[in-house]
């Protein structure tokens, strides 16, 4: 066997080893560490090798969905935290943070937009209008039931205006 057939499955391997990583953990330098290669030579893969980016991606959106389930598990059950007294922990408290769920909810729709755009050769402006059309959507829902509260606030007896 040719020392660059060797190599070649060498970095097959490593390949193999940082995309299941990536899966994960979604973190690239940890990723590349576990896998045993520099940062740089991922991003080289990555800008040199079609279905090795194509494999990055899907890695990727399998963290994001990972850490979406985290998310979702800790946005369901909250997170027990100790209470202390006098120094002493006399019970626990279960604290809920919507917030940081909400954020990462967004980051991972769009990095799934992302994915099944390159996927489904998709172009960019096609993915940004049917998520403007979605936004446009929302807003107009948000602002009937804004009109809707504030009707209801100045005058509860008159119910039929419209």
């Amino acid at each position: 066997m040719a020392k660059s057939e060797i190599r070649g499955i060498y970095d097959d391997r490593r390949k193999l080893k940082f995309l299941k990583e990536l899966a994960i953990s979604s973190h690239v330098a940890n990723s590349a560490t576990a896998a045993g290669v520099a940062v740089s030579t991922v991003y080289l893969w990555r800008e040199r090798d079609p279905e090795f980016f194509r494999a990055w991606m899907r890695s990727l959106a399998a963290g994001y969905e990972l850490l979406e389930m985290d998310m979702l598990e800790r946005a369901r059950n909250g997170v027990e935290k100790p209470v202390f007294h006098n120094g002493k922990e006399v019970a626990t408290v279960r604290q809920y943070n919507d917030g940081i769920g909400v954020k990462l909810l967004q980051a991972h729709r769009q990095m799934v937009a992302m994915i099944r755009a390159a996927e489904e050769d998709i172009s960019p402006e096609q993915v940004r209008a049917s998520l403007d059309r979605k936004l446009a959507d929302m807003r107009v829902r948000l602002l009937k039931r804004e009109a809707l509260a504030d009707g209801q606030a100045r005058s509860p007896a008159s119910d039929n205006d419209e």
